[in-house]
């Protein structure tokens, strides 16, 4: 079955009927392309939990763009001291997509845990000296490149 081609197709027409009843409503506060690639990608979730639909692969590929935008609607509102947080962030999302898809993973959850525990503490004692230099490079880290 030429799952993909049907997942694009559904991504298309989707986004053609979302920009058309956006437009209509004057609805300004979501993307269209990201509500078509995201429900797309609930509707899959659905058919594969259900076993009517198997390829895990596609779901995957959808989630993790999701999360990217998600991140990076994040990353665009959040005041940027908060942005220390990006590795935890991105890594969550990842785990949890795993987590949905997937199985859980003990070891993964608790290397999950232990960065923001770390990120969290650099976080706290960001005006001290020492971790200063530590907490301004990982709020940097996505800057000049």
């Amino acid at each position: 079955m030429e799952f993909l081609f049907y997942t694009i197709a559904g991504i298309v027409g989707l986004f053609f009927i979302l920009l058309i009843l956006k437009n209509l409503f004057n609805w300004k506060k979501f993307c269209t392309l990201c509500v078509s690639v995201s429900l797309i990608w609930i509707f899959l979730l659905i058919l594969f939990l259900t076993n009517i639909f198997t390829d895990k692969i596609i779901i995957a590929i959808l989630m993790g763009h999701t999360s990217l935008g998600l991140f990076y609607l994040w990353e665009k509102n959040v005041r940027e001291k908060f942005k220390i947080f990006r590795l935890p962030l991105l890594l969550t999302f990842i785990f949890i997509i795993y987590l949905v898809l997937e199985n859980f993973e003990f070891n993964s959850f608790l290397i999950i845990v232990g960065l923001w525990v770390v990120f969290s503490l650099i976080y706290l004692l960001r005006n001290n000296k020492k971790f200063s230099k530590v907490a301004n490079k990982l709020i940097e880290c996505c800057r000049n490149w």
